[in-house]
């Protein structure tokens, strides 16, 4: 088994533990019920203080089977424990301060626990220092953040770069399949005996121009670290892709309207009265 697919702390290999410094504390949410809700909501809950890391793996993460307080907040509104469930990943996160009596956002950090599918986990947390803009590993205070952790901070580096590289190898992989087609459906192109009738060729070569243009924007998007815009931009390219192959045939609404098929009506379906034939 790789490297790559064990946690910080050795532990199983659908697992991922990270920890993550929290830099700003807002926004304040209620936990009603051991439910999240806004802080807007009108019935009286106990005040959290969810966290830029939290809030940002809420949003990016996709729709949530369930969003649950194992640990719901009390005096302390930087000291909770909150799961995430979906069809792809089980997140469990615990905030806590770890210096300074939690008396700023810098002083308290999440441990988050990854459960899932290792391209899914790698990719989320790809998306998540895209998102924050910053490394969540790095600690504003460096010797409390390794005392709480028990790890040093280039183990933590070492840890989230495993899975940010393993997300980042993962998407080069998916531009080299769609370029490979590309190349393939090009010379399909070229190829006149392998064309449908009525096929146009201009508008494959305009499909595959399409092509390439969405594969450089999916490359600029990896450089971005903009992992929806990559896969956007792969979408793109393979429907192009169908409509530019003439082995597949589908170039376009206008060759199909123009195979002039007939129309079968319902009215002119002759009625089999296949119960009669049984018991003759």
């Amino acid at each position: 088994m790789s490297d790559i697919e064990y946690s910080l702390v050795g532990s199983h290999p659908e697992t991922s533990i990270l920890w993550m410094q929290v830099k700003n504390g807002k926004p304040q949410m209620k936990c009603i019920d051991g439910l999240l809700r806004p802080n807007e909501y009108p019935e009286k809950g106990s005040k959290i203080l969810l966290g830029d890391v939290t809030s940002t793996l809420i949003k990016i993460s996709g729709p949530h089977d369930s969003i649950q307080f194992t640990n719901p907040p009390s005096f302390d509104e930087q000291r909770w424990s909150l799961e995430l469930i979906s069809s792809e990943l089980n997140i469990n996160i615990e905030s806590f301060p770890y210096w300074g009596f939690g008396l700023f956002s810098s002083c308290y950090l999440n441990k988050v626990e990854l459960k899932g599918s290792l391209i899914r986990r790698a990719k989320l947390i790809f998306d998540l220092v895209a998102s924050l803009g910053r490394n969540p590993w790095e600690p504003k205070f460096t010797f409390f953040w390794e005392k709480v952790t028990k790890n040093g901070t280039s183990k933590h580096r070492d840890e989230w770069l495993k899975l940010l590289n393993f997300a980042k190898n993962g998407m080069e992989e998916e531009i080299e399949e769609i370029n490979s087609r590309y190349l393939i459906v090009e010379k399909n192109t070229k190829e006149a005996k392998l064309f449908p009738p009525g096929w146009d060729q201009e508008n494959s070569k305009m499909s595959l121009k399409e092509v390439k243009k969405h594969i450089e924007i999916a490359r600029q998007a990896l450089h971005d670290q903009n992992a929806g815009g990559l896969k956007r931009a792969l979408d793109r390219a393979e429907a192009k892709l169908i409509e530019a192959d003439p082995l597949v045939g589908l170039q376009n609404e206008e060759l199909l309207q123009g195979q002039n098929l007939e129309t079968l009506e319902i009215d002119n379906i002759p009625f089999l009265d296949l119960v009669n034939d049984e018991e003759e």
